[in-house]
């Protein structure tokens, strides 16, 4: 089984074309299990909402899956709020979303990180 790919994102919401980028470029590797860490980012707008269903779909046609983590309390909210909170696992650290998604965190070779830049 391959790596699970967490991505840790610690920009504002101008630094989300970054992200976008660095998640398209993973998907179009190949890459079938990704974390995303987004701790630092204070709230979502429409668009990079919009962005992470696309991902979300996007790994799911092609039979991967995307998993968000460290989510600041009003991005929850806004999942909540939109019922988006059914649709994307959500976890309260990288180490869990990782095990989701299959990984170790605890082994070498179990998660890869990737930059976002």
């Amino acid at each position: 089984m391959s790596d699970v790919v967490v991505i840790t994102f610690d920009g504002g919401i101008e630094d989300f074309p970054a992200l976008i980028q660095s998640v398209d470029n993973q998907i179009a590797d190949g890459t079938r299990r990704m974390a995303v860490d987004l701790h630092a980012l204070p709230f979502i707008n429409s668009a990079a909402l919009g962005y992470l269903i696309k991902a979300y779909k996007s790994m799911e046609e092609q039979g991967g899956e995307l998993a968000l983590c460290r989510l600041q309390p009003a991005i929850t909210q806004i999942l909540e709020m939109t019922n988006l909170d059914s649709v994307f696992p959500a976890f309260q650290t990288v180490d869990e979303a990782v095990s989701y998604l299959g990984g170790d965190p605890t082994a070498e070779g179990g998660m890869r990180r990737a930059d976002w830049r």
